[in-house]
């Protein structure tokens, strides 16, 4: 059962201040538009008609044949790559063992579910239709669907046991941003304003993580100019 929200302090104008409004989340990047998409999207799709109807069925069924080849040593290359980049993390001290050690079962899921959506996407198609191109796509569609889906499985049920690096490192972020909204009694609007102003990125949650000895100085240090900032525009 969720806890429910839990008032921290009274703002300078009267108003409640929930703890729930002071929990800070990782801001994730803006995309344009689907209108936008549709345009960027548009000239690739028609110039890649344009290629499929000059180089002819021939070279397409070729490369067709080499994407078939080339499917598993794709995933196994991106995983190896993504287990170099964490490894590189993990030594420099930018990433726990904990988080690295879910880093590796996530990915190992990435490639399991990626094989196994390959092979029954098209293995499935094949059964009702006998058609290669069709065939490759039912299966990149598997191997996008199946990992997709397995990944998102096993991490919830990580998360269920532990906490990665993020949450541990935004907990220390929220804790701080609570104590210096309290201390200058910010209202909601305020909180709002300063939550937009600041960017929490996973570089910075890297940042923090990295500085063992004071996180807590660290995340005070990056909050307070924001805070001060906001809190001062009452006079103005």
């Amino acid at each position: 059962m969720a806890t429910p929200p839990q008032i921290v302090y009274t703002a300078y104008d009267g108003t409640k201040i929930y703890n729930s409004a002071l929990q800070l989340t990782i801001q994730k990047k803006k995309i344009g538009s689907a209108n936008d998409i549709a345009r960027m999207a548009a000239p690739k799709t028609a110039q890649m008609l344009y290629n499929a109807l000059r180089v002819g069925p021939r070279l397409i069924l070729r490369s067709a044949f080499e994407l078939l080849r080339a499917n598993m040593a794709t995933r196994v290359i991106s995983v190896v790559v993504l287990l170099v980049i964490d490894k590189f993390s993990l030594i420099k001290g930018r990433i726990s063992v904990k988080q690295f050690i879910i880093n590796v079962t996530l990915a190992l899921m990435l490639l399991v579910g990626g094989t196994a959506g390959w092979m029954l996407g098209s293995h499935a198609l094949s059964l009702i239709i006998e058609n290669l191109i069709l065939g490759i796509i039912a299966g990149l569609l598997g191997a996008g669907i199946l990992s997709a889906l397995l990944s998102f499985a096993v991490n919830k049920i990580i998360h269920l046991f532990v906490q990665d690096d993020t949450e541990d490192m935004l907990e220390i972020y929220s804790q701080c941003f609570a104590a210096l909204a309290e201390e200058h009694m910010l209202n909601n609007e305020e909180i709002c304003a300063v939550t937009d102003s600041i960017c929490m990125s996973r570089e910075l949650i890297s940042d923090i993580f990295a500085k063992k000895t004071d996180r807590h100085g660290y995340a005070h240090a990056k909050l307070e100019p924001s805070v001060i900032a906001i809190a001062e525009k009452r006079n103005l």
